[in-house]
């Protein structure tokens, strides 16, 4: 009784085993990145509002009431009779309107490059305006600003980068005109200086990052100037 037991166990194992999934074969890289960007794609989906009614709006109705009220108090001032006030209360604002009519040539982007260079009239002509925008700065590499500090001068994309260079603890030393970051807590500081290991960027020779040990960093060559 007991052998017809077990012997019914292992052929409802094996029937199992028979019904089990093989072990998948491993991917390869070309159908892992393939999977991701079909998952990445069904999320996308997912997270997409099926509605724009969340969004809020904006109510104009008091600006509108507020430049109603001014508008009526300026009329006011123009004449006794309340046609007249409009009347003259719109010629005034046509005029004033002619005279301060914007000159749009003075809009345009004047550009001057430093050393004019004839090229290909396809070819830009000017630089790109995303560069006078700070917030550009904030998505360059250490690399880049390094290379806008030092390629840019007197200009506000040095200031641009020179400020983002701060905010990685980076800190310009005005005798060598090279920046310095600590690689650990200084061993000695006083009121005038202090000593340890920096790590530097060497923009002259080998344009790459240099650690100088035991280096006495003065204060009175330090750029503290709020960039």
């Amino acid at each position: 009784m007991k052998k017809s037991q077990d012997s019914k166990r292992d052929e409802a194992r094996k029937d199992k085993s028979m019904k089990s999934p093989l072990l998948k074969e491993k991917l390869t890289p070309e159908e892992v990145w393939k999977n991701a960007a079909i998952l990445l794609g069904t999320k996308r989906k997912e997270s997409t509002p099926k509605s724009m009614q969340g969004i809020k709006t904006f109510d104009f109705n008091d600006v509108c009431a507020e430049i109603e009220k001014v508008n009526k108090e300026r009329i006011s001032l123009y004449g006794s009779g309340h046609e007249d006030g409009v009347r003259r209360f719109y010629e005034i604002e046509a005029s004033n309107s002619l005279v301060h009519i914007p000159n749009f040539r003075d809009l345009e982007r004047k550009y001057v490059p430093r050393t004019p260079v004839e090229t290909p009239s396809f070819f830009p002509k000017t630089a790109l305006y995303i560069f006078e925008s700070q917030d550009i700065f904030k998505k360059l590499d250490i690399d880049t600003l390094f290379f806008i500090f030092y390629s840019q001068l007197g200009t506000v994309q040095q200031y641009y980068a020179a400020t983002q260079l701060k905010t990685y603890s980076w800190r310009f030393h005005t005798k060598y005109f090279t920046w310095f970051q600590r690689l650990d807590e200084p061993k000695l500081i006083t009121a005038d200086y202090e000593r340890g290991d920096f790590l530097f960027f060497d923009y002259d020779v080998t344009w790459s990052f240099m650690k100088k040990s035991d280096f006495t960093f003065e204060y009175k060559y330090l750029e503290c100037s709020e960039w």
